[in-house]
């Protein structure tokens, strides 16, 4: 009977594996196709490889008399954050959760600043619940305003950009971003926050908050004005100040900053982005140059996420259709699995097809679409598109009530640009 037990837990613990993986991964796991995406995936997240048809087996896509290997079980367990299958077991238990969670309400309730740090630390580091530890503990030390334990929990070395996943990365500035929009901080705190790296990488250029470009996220980049950055940060905020002058219909600055091998693909993408601002003939000539310059065979698709951005912003039909070219073309499994950047891919390719008046195509493009999935920063922004292409295509009560909805939207965002003549794609 203990033999049968002991099985079931373990089926049961593997269970959790599988599902926690493929929400890790952020797809069902149904055939090869899916297999093959992961197994690519956790190559290139973990620098570990594990055969698409062992992932096949552990899935039952394929029958396996053998049972799962220690070592399959292992590299699956670390691609969700656990240092091995071992420390999976330990780990997911409910039990272990609600202790950490206690431990945290302790020591919040006992005002206890050098254990409130050393719990942000030791989460951090053992990697138990510590995403969800570190948000609650931001989050807590904003609103209480404890300001210098705030900044010494942002300094902690263990939250360096290097040792987080991009999903841990997106959660910890999508719970301290959201909790800002309606959170005022004395630009004293402000100018110590944006000094630290740590808070630079996992907020400040994370959380691009392009709905607040008017209000406290513009009060974050200006803050950038009066520090010594280092060339990206430098970059950034020219690209965002010029994207905050042509939301509000005022002159935009052309500036020349130099690419650097070192800039994330986002950043890339955000200054090549900045010709479409400057409505000169030669534009295409530079994206030619850009994609030419980066010499590689195939894309991720954060190499043209502000591209795509910025030329829904400035509806610019030409970048547009060079921007699905290039993505259709680097459109593999291998690269394009971020669910959250194709989301902005699908609302541009949606409104190119509207804009040429292309029905059917955009349809598709649209159907692929999903509000929910995209990143919490831009859902609003990007929303005022989906709106745009809705209402071209809508008569009667449905394009009254497409305009209501965008004339609505417009006004919340607050930016010049989207009135009510933007509403036209031609």
């Amino acid at each position: 009977m203990k033999i049968i037990s002991t099985y079931l837990v373990h089926l049961h613990v593997v269970s959790i594996l599988k599902k926690k993986t493929a929400e890790k991964a952020n797809f069902k796991i149904k055939n090869l196709g899916d297999c093959i995406r992961l197994s690519n995936l956790i190559l290139e997240i973990n620098d570990e490889f594990i055969s698409y048809n062992t992932l096949r087996r552990f899935y039952g896509i394929v029958k396996s008399p053998k049972k799962t290997s220690t070592k399959t079980l292992d590299i699956l367990s670390r691609f969700n954050d656990y240092s091995d299958y071992g420390h999976f077991l330990k780990s997911f238990k409910f039990e272990n959760k609600w202790k950490q969670q206690n431990d945290l309400y302790e020591v919040m309730s006992n005002e206890n600043d050098e254990g409130i740090l050393q719990l942000a630390q030791k989460s951090l580091k053992h990697k138990e619940n510590h995403i969800g530890i570190t948000i609650q503990i931001l989050r807590e030390l904003i609103i209480t305003k404890k300001y210098n334990l705030l900044i010494q929990v942002f300094e902690l070395e263990e939250l360096n950009f290097h040792k987080l996943s991009y999903d841990e990365i997106t959660h910890i500035g999508n719970g301290v971003g959201l909790l800002l929009r309606n959170f005022k901080l004395d630009i004293s705190v402000l100018k110590e926050l944006i000094k630290i790296k740590n808070y630079q990488d996992l907020v400040l250029t994370m959380f691009v908050d392009y709905s607040h470009l008017n209000g406290y996220y513009l009060n974050q980049i200006n803050v950038l004005n009066i520090l010594d950055c280092k060339p990206h940060m430098i970059a950034f905020k020219k690209c965002l100040f010029n994207l905050h002058l042509y939301l509000n219909n005022k002159k935009v600055i052309p500036i020349n900053i130099q690419q650097e091998d070192t800039f994330h693909p986002i950043l890339k993408s955000r200054i090549v982005a900045q010709h479409l601002f400057y409505h000169k003939k030669n534009k295409m000539r530079h994206f030619e140059d850009y994609v030419q310059h980066e010499s590689a065979a195939h894309f991720p698709i954060e190499y043209f996420y502000e591209i795509i951005l910025t030329c829904l912003v400035t509806k610019d039909i030409e970048v547009m259709r060079w921007t699905i070219s290039q993505v259709e073309k680097n459109n593999s499994e291998k690269h394009i699995f971020h669910i959250r950047h194709l989301q902005h891919y699908y609302v541009m390719k949606s409104l190119y097809y509207a804009a040429i008046g292309d029905k059917k195509s955009y349809r598709k493009a649209k159907s692929l679409f999903s509000l929910e999935a995209a990143s919490t920063s831009y859902k609003e922004f990007l929303r005022i598109f989906v709106l745009m292409g809705q209402y071209h295509f809508s008569q009667g009560y449905d394009r009254k009530f497409y305009k209501t909805e965008y004339i609505k939207l417009a006004k919340k965002l607050g930016y010049p640009l989207f009135d009510e003549n933007y509403l036209q794609l031609v």
